[in-house]
């Protein structure tokens, strides 16, 4: 998760200014009976589905700078509707 990650690199950023492409409800998918219960995506299936990028590939080294580089591509694809939604106060985010 990204607050692991930023923890494990010892960064404190601002909740207002993060980006969880995980929590981000575009990207997430519906599950449960009526399809009302929200789930993350595999990163993996969110930036070549949006971006076009392979990581994560089976048989190969998992690469977290890859990880990194892919998850801003996705958000820099998503940003100018994820920024609209949050200054319309839909946050986008859980």
């Amino acid at each position: 998760a990204l607050k692991n990650d930023l923890s494990a690199l010892m960064i404190s950023h601002p909740r207002s200014e993060i980006r969880d492409t995980a929590r981000y409800k575009p990207f997430m998918r519906a599950t449960g009976r009526s399809g009302g219960k929200l789930r993350p995506r595999k990163l993996r299936d969110l930036v070549y589905e949006n971006v076009g990028m392979r990581i994560q590939v089976e048989g190969e080294a998992h690469c977290s700078i890859d990880d990194a580089r892919a998850s801003m591509e996705l958000f820099k694809y998503a940003r100018s509707r994820w920024e609209k939604e949050l200054e319309k106060g839909n946050k986008g985010i859980k």
